[in-house]
């Protein structure tokens, strides 16, 4: 049981990185070749992904493994939890410390 519910997140959060990319399941299957029909699969969990293809989706997404992961992993530590922010927040903290570094 335990696989099946790590299959569905894994597979949430594949969707999710796919759709920050403003990418459709047939243009990310193909960026990362593998079948579209097995992209879907992973997506709803039906199918689970090996470490090979976990470390190929991240390569190609350029994030980090913590997105792939979410809500599997815990990461307490601050750089994990930043890695798990959306671009566009990540450009906000990081004017955030620039301005705070700039007025020292």
């Amino acid at each position: 049981m335990a696989n099946l519910d790590n299959s569905i997140i894994i597979g949430r959060n594949v969707k999710e990185i796919r759709k920050n990319l403003n990418l459709t399941q047939e243009e990310f299957a193909e960026k990362l070749d593998i079948n579209a029909q097995f992209l879907s699969q992973v997506e709803t969990g039906k199918a689970g992904i090996s470490i090979d293809s976990a470390i190929n989706i991240c390569n190609t997404a350029n994030c980090s493994s913590n997105k792939l992961f979410k809500d599997l992993i815990k990461s307490p530590d601050i750089i994990d939890r930043y890695e798990l922010l959306s671009d566009r927040d990540k450009s906000v903290i990081n004017k955030m410390i620039s301005v705070l570094l700039g007025t020292k």
